[in-house]
Formats: structure tokens, C-alpha cells, sequence
């Protein structure tokens, strides 16, 4: 683990974390660790809020993504990630006029 200040809140290193997973797929504790300079107990409660995240973004979905520890490579990594662009999708297609709440 760095010990070095890291220069995002939490939220923002979540989104971060997030953001690489959908566009990386995988990622190591150690590599999570070094890019936000956390501990692996913040690593664990980052990706425990992301798959929290994930069930209520897709809660009614056939299809459901998820944040999974791939034991073979040892890497987090999503499951079903060309699904969440459906997902969003389906949010962004939300005329501005409605009322949609999170």
C-alpha cells in the first residue's frame, strides 16, 4: 500500500474505480492500492459501494451486472459490462422534461 496522500475524495476514487473497471475490465488490489493510494480495507468498501451501486441501478434488469473477484487472474473485474451501456442507455433516453430521481 502507498502511503502517499491521495487526491480524491471518496466519491470521486469510487467513480474512478468504477469508470476502470468499465473501461479496463480488471484490476489487482495492489494495482486499486497504487493508482488511489488506499489501503485494501478501502479497496473492499469501494467495491462493496460499487456493487451496492450496481444492484440499484439495475434493480427490474433480466441481465445483471456485477463487480466479481476473479480468483484465477486475482483481479476485480465486471461481469456482463456491454449490458451496463443498456443500462445507461435506457437512462440517458429519459426525456429532460420528466422528473427522474436517483
Amino acid at each position: 500500500m502507498a502511503s502517499s496522500k491521495s487526491v480524491f475524495n471518496d466519491k470521486q476514487r469510487m467513480l474512478r474505480l468504477y469508470s476502470v473497471l468499465i473501461s479496463r475490465g480488471a484490476l489487482s488490489i495492489d494495482q486499486i492500492e497504487d493508482m488511489f493510494f488506499v489501503g485494501r480495507k478501502t479497496v473492499q468498501r469501494d467495491i462493496n459501494e460499487i456493487r451496492e451501486f450496481l444492484k440499484d441501478l439495475q434493480v427490474g434488469e433480466d441481465i445483471q451486472s456485477e463487480v466479481v473477484f476473479d480468483r484465477q487472474c486475482k483481479k476485480y473485474r465486471l461481469t456482463e459490462r456491454d449490458h451496463l451501456f443498456t443500462v445507461f442507455d435506457k437512462i440517458n433516453a429519459i426525456d429532460e422534461g420528466e422528473d427522474f430521481r436517483i
